[in-house]
């Protein structure tokens, strides 16, 4: 029985451990360890840098305060200098000039003689490129009316056929030859001394008042007065066989180089041709006469109306002069 006793009271001495149990605690320590190292070492954020800020200041030299103080002194000077004063002359020059003398002024007035050579003469200068005006030799614009057509033009030539058919049909429509001559003259004199003409005269033959155009002045009028009044009828006389008629006639006139030439005609272009020792007058085409016009204008590069003044026409020379006219910008007055 005391043996039974002793051997109960070493086993409660004794207590049992349950090695489950502490294995499921050191495990949760574990876990625990685990996750209070995450949380402070892996999962900390991080930190931004650290930023360095400050405010604008701006360096200066001691150059430029030295500058500044130099100035400020030079500034101060100068306000305290005394003003210059002006200089005056009034006591120098006697601003009193004495009286100018009496001129003659009798000897600078001019008669009118005087006055038309003074004309002339700086019209010719002019038209010569002495005076180095616009015109050049190129002349002054003038207004011209030859029955009843207005135009106007710096270079005007007037291109009369004297032959005998015109001068009869002119007749026959009241118009004589010298109403044709009062004409040509009366245009001429309307002329504005800057402006140049011309005057051709034909029939077969051809012939000019002058071989260059002139200026309008008073004494070049009186002599192409003169000149139509007493020379312009009849036949001039051929010069050249190969220039005849109306061809012959408007070449003279475009190797002059008008901007605006009149021409007084029948529309017959009849061209003297010489056939087994006789003359015969066959008629040209209007198409031969307007290419001759056209080339003799191309070679002198000038740009021309050309008016004209048609008696008694037949159907056929109208419609050429018709032509004639629309193609270099003029217009046709019959009678």
């Amino acid at each position: 029985m005391a043996r039974r006793i002793h051997r109960n009271r070493s086993r409660r001495g004794k207590p049992r451990v349950n090695k489950g149990t502490l294995f499921i605690a050191l495990m949760i320590q574990c876990v625990l360890l685990a996750v209070t190292v995450f949380v402070i070492v892996l999962d900390t954020p991080e930190s931004e840098p650290p930023r360095f800020e400050g405010k604008a200041s701006v360096a200066v030299k001691k150059e430029d305060f030295k500058e500044a103080q130099q100035r400020e002194r030079f500034m101060k000077r100068m306000r305290q200098l005394e003003p210059i004063q002006r200089l005056s002359v009034d006591s120098v020059l006697n601003s009193e000039l004495p009286p100018m003398p009496d001129l003659p002024t009798e000897a600078f007035e001019l008669d009118g003689e005087d006055l038309e050579m003074l004309e002339d003469a700086s019209t010719m200068l002019e038209q010569s490129g002495l005076l180095g005006g616009s015109m050049q030799g190129k002349g002054s614009s003038s207004a011209a009316s030859f029955f009843g057509v207005q135009d106007s033009g710096r270079r005007i030539l007037i291109v009369v056929n004297t032959s005998a058919s015109v001068v009869r049909k002119a007749r026959n429509q009241g118009v004589s030859i010298e109403a044709i001559h009062e004409e040509v003259v009366s245009l001429i004199d309307n002329l504005d001394s800057g402006t140049l003409f011309g005057i051709v005269q034909f029939s077969q033959g051809s012939r000019r008042f002058a071989p260059y155009l002139a200026p309008a002045i008073s004494r070049n009028k009186e002599a192409a007065s003169h000149w139509t009044r007493k020379e312009m009828r009849g036949n001039p006389k051929v010069e050249s066989e190969l220039l005849l008629g109306h061809e012959g006639g408007l070449k003279l006139a475009v190797d002059m180089e008008p901007d605006l030439i009149f021409l007084v005609t029948d529309g017959v272009l009849n061209k003297r041709v010489r056939v087994d020792g006789a003359y015969k007058y066959p008629e040209i085409p209007y198409e031969i006469l307007i290419g001759s016009v056209e080339a003799d204008l191309r070679r002198s590069g000038a740009r021309t109306r050309i008016h004209a003044i048609g008696f008694e026409l037949n159907d056929k020379d109208r419609r050429g002069l018709e032509r004639l006219t629309r193609r270099f910008g003029g217009t046709l007055r019959e009678f």
